[in-house]
Protein backbone atom coordinates (compact mmCIF):
# COMPACT_ATOMS: atom_id res chain seq x y z
CA UNK A 1 0.00 0.00 0.00
CA UNK A 2 1.07 3.16 -1.01
CA UNK A 3 2.23 5.68 1.97
CA UNK A 4 0.08 8.84 1.86
CA UNK A 5 0.34 11.85 4.08
CA UNK A 6 3.68 13.82 5.59
CA UNK A 7 5.21 12.19 9.00
CA UNK A 8 9.14 12.86 8.20
CA UNK A 9 11.62 14.67 6.18
CA UNK A 10 11.92 12.09 3.68
CA UNK A 11 7.95 12.91 2.68
CA UNK A 12 8.85 16.28 2.28
CA UNK A 13 11.78 14.90 0.41
CA UNK A 14 9.51 13.04 -1.63
CA UNK A 15 7.28 16.14 -2.59
CA UNK A 16 10.24 18.23 -3.47
CA UNK A 17 11.37 14.83 -5.92
CA UNK A 18 7.54 15.07 -6.84
CA UNK A 19 7.00 18.58 -7.99
CA UNK A 20 11.29 18.94 -9.48
CA UNK A 21 9.51 16.03 -11.73
CA UNK A 22 6.48 17.80 -12.38
CA UNK A 23 4.18 15.08 -10.83
CA UNK A 24 1.55 17.18 -9.96
CA UNK A 25 -1.26 14.07 -10.02
CA UNK A 26 1.05 12.21 -7.05
CA UNK A 27 1.48 15.81 -5.43
CA UNK A 28 -2.21 16.01 -4.43
CA UNK A 29 -3.02 12.23 -4.36
CA UNK A 30 0.41 11.63 -1.88
CA UNK A 31 1.06 15.39 0.07
CA UNK A 32 -1.77 18.28 -0.88
CA UNK A 33 -5.38 18.23 0.21
CA UNK A 34 -7.16 18.86 -3.15
CA UNK A 35 -8.92 22.49 -1.47
CA UNK A 36 -5.18 23.49 0.12
CA UNK A 37 -4.77 27.42 0.31
CA UNK A 38 -1.13 28.16 -0.93
CA UNK A 39 0.22 31.96 -0.12
CA UNK A 40 3.74 31.94 -2.32
CA UNK A 41 5.28 34.32 -4.72
CA UNK A 42 3.12 36.43 -5.92
CA UNK A 43 -0.34 35.34 -5.66
CA UNK A 44 -2.39 33.34 -2.93
CA UNK A 45 -4.06 30.19 -4.12
CA UNK A 46 -7.16 28.06 -3.60
CA UNK A 47 -7.28 24.12 -4.57
CA UNK A 48 -5.56 22.12 -7.29
CA UNK A 49 -6.85 24.08 -10.46
CA UNK A 50 -5.31 27.27 -9.34
CA UNK A 51 -2.41 25.62 -8.19
CA UNK A 52 -1.80 23.84 -11.40
CA UNK A 53 -2.66 26.73 -13.27
CA UNK A 54 -0.04 28.87 -11.69
CA UNK A 55 2.49 26.12 -11.84
CA UNK A 56 1.96 25.66 -15.39
CA UNK A 57 0.79 28.78 -17.16
CA UNK A 58 2.21 31.44 -14.48
CA UNK A 59 5.47 29.99 -14.45
CA UNK A 60 5.69 28.94 -17.71
CA UNK A 61 8.95 31.00 -18.79
CA UNK A 62 11.23 29.45 -16.07
CA UNK A 63 11.64 26.07 -14.64
CA UNK A 64 11.39 25.79 -11.41
CA UNK A 65 13.98 23.30 -8.94
CA UNK A 66 13.50 23.13 -5.67
CA UNK A 67 16.53 22.19 -3.86
CA UNK A 68 16.13 19.67 -0.90
CA UNK A 69 14.87 20.20 2.21
CA UNK A 70 17.03 21.43 5.37
CA UNK A 71 16.60 21.87 8.91
CA UNK A 72 12.85 20.30 8.79
CA UNK A 73 10.88 20.58 12.00
CA UNK A 74 7.47 19.29 13.09
CA UNK A 75 5.28 20.76 15.35
CA UNK A 76 1.52 19.63 16.13
CA UNK A 77 -0.42 19.61 12.65
CA UNK A 78 2.24 21.37 10.84
CA UNK A 79 5.77 21.94 9.10
CA UNK A 80 8.60 24.44 9.51
CA UNK A 81 11.43 23.85 6.85
CA UNK A 82 13.61 25.75 4.67
CA UNK A 83 14.80 25.25 0.95
CA UNK A 84 16.73 26.90 -1.63
CA UNK A 85 14.68 27.35 -4.95
CA UNK A 86 16.07 27.63 -8.58
CA UNK A 87 14.13 29.71 -11.84
CA UNK A 88 16.05 28.94 -14.65
CA UNK A 89 14.34 31.16 -17.42
CA UNK A 90 13.78 29.36 -20.75
CA UNK A 91 11.87 32.08 -22.39
CA UNK A 92 11.60 35.85 -21.26
CA UNK A 93 9.32 36.44 -17.83
CA UNK A 94 8.76 38.21 -14.75
CA UNK A 95 9.00 36.88 -10.74
CA UNK A 96 8.12 39.29 -8.14
CA UNK A 97 7.60 41.81 -10.86
CA UNK A 98 10.80 41.93 -12.10
CA UNK A 99 12.12 41.10 -15.68
CA UNK A 100 13.88 38.47 -16.92
CA UNK A 101 15.38 37.02 -20.15
CA UNK A 102 15.55 33.65 -21.50
CA UNK A 103 18.47 32.38 -19.73
CA UNK A 104 18.44 34.26 -16.72
CA UNK A 105 18.94 32.36 -13.15
CA UNK A 106 16.75 33.30 -10.19
CA UNK A 107 18.27 32.00 -7.10
CA UNK A 108 16.44 32.23 -3.49
CA UNK A 109 15.54 30.60 -0.23
CA UNK A 110 12.45 30.15 1.47
CA UNK A 111 11.43 29.63 4.89
CA UNK A 112 8.05 27.29 4.16
CA UNK A 113 4.99 26.81 6.86
CA UNK A 114 2.78 23.88 6.39
CA UNK A 115 -0.66 23.08 7.87
CA UNK A 116 -1.71 19.13 7.49
CA UNK A 117 -4.97 18.15 8.04
CA UNK A 118 -5.84 14.91 9.82
CA UNK A 119 -4.77 12.90 7.21
CA UNK A 120 -1.36 14.79 6.75
CA UNK A 121 -1.81 16.30 3.83
CA UNK A 122 -0.36 19.75 3.61
CA UNK A 123 -4.02 21.95 3.36
CA UNK A 124 -2.16 25.31 3.82
CA UNK A 125 1.48 26.74 2.85
CA UNK A 126 3.14 29.84 3.86
CA UNK A 127 6.11 30.22 2.08
CA UNK A 128 8.40 32.93 2.87
CA UNK A 129 10.80 34.25 0.28
CA UNK A 130 14.37 36.13 1.14
CA UNK A 131 16.54 36.84 -2.39
CA UNK A 132 19.82 36.22 -1.86
CA UNK A 133 21.76 36.31 -5.59
CA UNK A 134 19.55 38.25 -8.80
CA UNK A 135 22.44 40.75 -9.00
CA UNK A 136 20.73 43.67 -7.22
Amino acid sequence: MRKIGITSAEDISGFFRAYNERQYDVLFEKYMSEDCFWYASEKALRGKEEMLDYWTSYHSACEETLGMPEHVVFGDGCVYLQVKIRLDFTEDGSFFSKAYKKGDVCQFGCVDYYELNKEKKICSGLVYIKFFNNGD
